[in-house]
């Protein structure tokens, strides 16, 4: 018993360490159903553009600078636009996302990384109930990507993948 004991003692510690272990760096976001990654249409830099899905490619638009801001939580700069995204208007249910400035501290723009297995997430957003979810579940190029209650679906999983483009 008093080996048990001890040998939970030392390996809690790293089992903490490895599920809040902070994402850094640059990344593509990739849904597992679909193998669509999150981008903004047509690499658009306007304010209001949506975000959507789009066949992977090595591209700057395509790719995100996790920006921490607590534990599990970013907000995610796209290396092309050097923006963000957050829900357009009120956070509800099927709410589109957007492009818009990143504001520091804005909860909207703000991501929690759930890891569900290994180097697979849910994405919920910060202080709700919403989840990342492409609109249509069979990956149809520059379809929305939208908030959704959650589902057991692999819809709603993402994996990440180090990725630094030059264009």
């Amino acid at each position: 018993m008093k080996l048990t004991t001890y040998i939970l003692c030392m390996l809690m510690p790293i089992c903490f360490i490895t599920n809040g272990q902070t994402i850094q760096g640059t990344y593509a976001i990739k849904n597992v159903k679909t193998g669509m990654l999150l981008r903004v249409k047509d690499a658009n830099g306007k304010n209001g553009t949506p975000l959507v899905a789009y066949s992977p490619e090595n591209w700057k638009c395509m790719t995100w600078d996790f920006q921490s801001t607590g534990e599990n939580t970013y907000q995610l700069k796209n290396l092309f636009t050097k923006k963000t995204f957050q829900p357009l208007g009120v956070v509800k249910d099927a709410a589109l996302l957007e492009e818009q400035p990143l504001v520091a501290n804005a909860s909207n723009q703000q991501f929690e990384f759930i890891n569900i297995k290994k180097d697979t997430y849910v994405i919920r957003l910060k202080s709700t109930e919403l989840y990342l979810t492409p609109s249509d579940p069979g990956g149809k190029t520059n379809s929305a990507i939208i908030l959704s209650k959650k589902k057991d679906d692999p819809l709603q999983q993402w994996t990440i993948y180090q990725q630094n483009p030059t264009m």
